[in-house]
């Protein structure tokens, strides 16, 4: 018969690591650590605790959550895509982990892929904000802006007062060819954030577009006054001005069109004697 000294030689190693363990607690992880230290931006020490929890229990979504999010901090977007699977493996309907695949495309400007794993996520969990605005915005990428608003109306319910829902919603209604929803996206985006440029920038150019030149002018001139070099914004200023100061409208469609803007060339023939 063998002897337990002998047989211990055989041992896998993995099992004298388990034993070793159960003798001392240190080496079997403290979640509520690993998440003080993720939330606190040590990553390194988050996923050298989680590291400990998933060595006893490979099964742990928490833990495999927690660590694939401390790796997308460090951008080890590799390692953290590994966890997110792990986590689908074991729970095929894990909303968190479709989303976070989607989150790591979205990092890697990846938007075809992100917007499926996004797609997956809301599936699972159609009432999370975060991932229907993210999938609304991988939409406006893949310039797919009917469904885009579509799911950025689902956010917009579930939380009328987030202005970045405005913001993208008035993005895809601009590309649909829409200047009147446009505006009134941007209208409520910017009773929120009354000093965003681009904002006012895409109100101005949809009242330009509906012919409200007059309010059109005022987006614009907010525009020129905090950036000067807002080459686009100045020839649309043009273009509002052509009727009334033909001279300031033709100014500014030449300025534009030397700086760059196709715009201003396509109205500097109304400037020509």
């Amino acid at each position: 018969m063998v002897g337990m000294k002998s047989l211990g030689k055989f041992l896998p190693l993995y099992y004298i690591l388990f034993s070793s363990c159960i003798l001392f607690s240190s080496c079997i992880g403290d979640f509520n650590k690993g998440e003080a230290y993720y939330y606190n931006g040590k990553y390194q020490k988050a996923i050298k605790e989680l590291n400990l929890i998933l060595f006893m229990n490979r099964t742990d979504i928490k833990a495999l959550q927690l660590r694939a999010r401390s790796f997308e901090e460090l951008k080890q977007y590799k390692e953290a895509i590994k966890d997110y699977q792990q986590i689908i493996h074991f729970d095929p309907e894990n909303a968190l982990a479709f989303a976070g695949i989607g989150a790591v495309h979205w990092k890697n400007k990846d938007y075809q892929s992100a917007e499926k794993f996004l797609l997956f996520a809301v599936s699972h969990d159609p009432n999370n904000f975060d991932m229907l605005l993210l999938l609304g915005r991988a939409m406006i990428k893949n310039k797919n802006y009917k469904s885009a608003d579509e799911f950025l109306l689902l956010a917009r319910n579930l939380n009328p007062k987030s202005s970045m829902v405005y913001f993208y919603r008035g993005i895809a209604q601009a590309n649909m060819g829409d200047p009147m929803g446009t505006a009134a996206q941007f209208n409520m985006y910017l009773k929120y954030e009354p000093n965003n440029l681009s904002a006012l920038y895409n109100r101005g150019f949809a009242f330009l577009r509906m012919g409200i030149n007059t309010w059109a002018l005022e987006d614009f001139e907010k525009v020129l006054k905090a950036n000067p070099d807002h080459y686009e914004a100045q020839a649309r200023r043009g273009v509002c001005l052509l009727e009334t100061d033909p001279a300031q409208a033709c100014e500014d469609l030449r300025i534009a069109f030397q700086k760059g803007s196709k715009y201003a060339q396509e109205y500097l023939k109304f400037c020509r004697e």
